[in-house]
């Protein structure tokens, strides 16, 4: 999925599939999956049914952490992004908006839920500190949106020393083309994105 220019620029090189992966699953909550909720959902079926997968095969072989974005009724919080996305005025903490989507197989006795307010899942957030505790060197990605949130946790996870991994069809986004052309993108610069099989044929290697 790496684009010719970005390979002849130097953009070619590979990430090695680690040993002590974590699954990050961002902002799959009703807001962005329930179509009709929110002006930020979408049709996220085939997706949260990958991440499902995706979150069996981790059972027993590394955490499952989701991210959850949210705000006070104040908006404060948001901070300058609601200059940009008037949209983020639905996601307020504890309306239906904020809740996972109930088709996830989250288990409370073991996944990890983080509440963030902007962008990247690192951000004001304890993940980094989280991925060291676990010995993470392979952040498997999932959630919502690619163009978005997901990008953004890419490239911070990539920055902080903890090697991405985007399960591309257990990414999703509102844009068709954004959603494509982030996925180049990260591939070509920030991670490695391959389909949800071949990262659940790894794991089931450990």
């Amino acid at each position: 999925m790496r684009d010719s220019d970005n390979l002849k620029g130097g953009f070619d090189g590979t990430l090695p599939m680690g040993h002590q992966p974590v699954l990050l699953v961002i902002d799959f909550q009703r807001g962005f999956t329930e179509p009709g909720l929110t002006p930020l959902a979408s049709d996220c079926d085939s997706q949260i049914e990958q991440t499902n997968r995706l979150i069996g095969a981790m059972r027993g072989k590394g955490r499952v952490i989701f991210t959850i974005i949210g705000y006070e009724t104040h908006l404060a919080d948001a901070n300058l992004w609601l200059s940009k996305a008037s949209s983020l005025r639905c996601l307020l903490r504890d309306s239906p908006a904020c809740e996972l989507d109930p088709r996830l197989d989250y288990d409370p006795q073991q996944d990890i839920i983080l509440h963030k307010t902007q962008a990247s899942a690192f951000y004001g957030t304890p993940l980094s500190a989280l991925l060291a505790h676990q010995g993470c060197d392979m952040l498997i990605v999932a959630g919502a949106t690619t163009s978005g949130c997901v990008r953004a946790s890419v490239v911070d996870s990539l920055q902080s020393g903890f090697a991405p991994f985007v399960a591309e069809d257990a990414v999703a986004d509102r844009s068709a083309a954004q959603h494509r052309s982030n996925l180049i993108d990260m591939a070509s610069k920030y991670a490695e994105v391959l389909p949800s099989a071949g990262l659940i044929a790894h794991l089931h290697t450990l």
